[in-house]
């Protein structure tokens, strides 16, 4: 992935998938991302909202906004957009659950016409910048 495809692929899951948050319960989309370092460390990922417009530029993804710190798209090693999301909590002092559903299916073509690799299945959308072999 370069720099174009990157900021497309941001532009276009703002488009279908609406605006994201850092908070489970106000965001409109959903995902986790880890790094090339963070496998090599601890292998875990980080969730939160994808960023939204004006939180991604050039270089990658701005310190502050949704991810609350930079990533620049060279770091990024898997991002995961799950069809679903669930937010089950107390909420203002009240029992609050969210589904949410994500317009993966619709994503995908979208990427597809762009030309910008990525993989489908039935539980999620992923960017996968780790190449693999069997």
């Amino acid at each position: 992935m370069n720099t174009k495809d990157w900021i497309k692929f941001f532009d276009l899951c703002n488009q279908v998938l609406g605006e994201g948050d850092y908070s489970l319960y106000h965001s409109k989309n959903w995902c986790s991302w880890t790094t090339f370092k963070r496998v090599t460390s601890d292998a875990l990922y980080w969730a939160r909202g994808l960023p939204k417009a004006g939180e991604y530029g050039e270089h990658g993804v701005n310190d502050g906004g949704n991810w609350g710190q930079p990533f620049p798209y060279t770091s990024i090693a898997h991002l995961i957009i799950p069809r679903r999301f669930e937010f089950c909590d107390m909420y203002q002092g009240q029992f609050v659950h969210k589904q949410t559903e994500q317009e993966i299916d619709r994503l995908s073509a979208l990427l597809h016409e762009h030309g910008i690799e990525h993989i489908i299945s039935e539980w999620a959308l992923e960017l996968r910048l780790i190449s693999g072999r069997a």
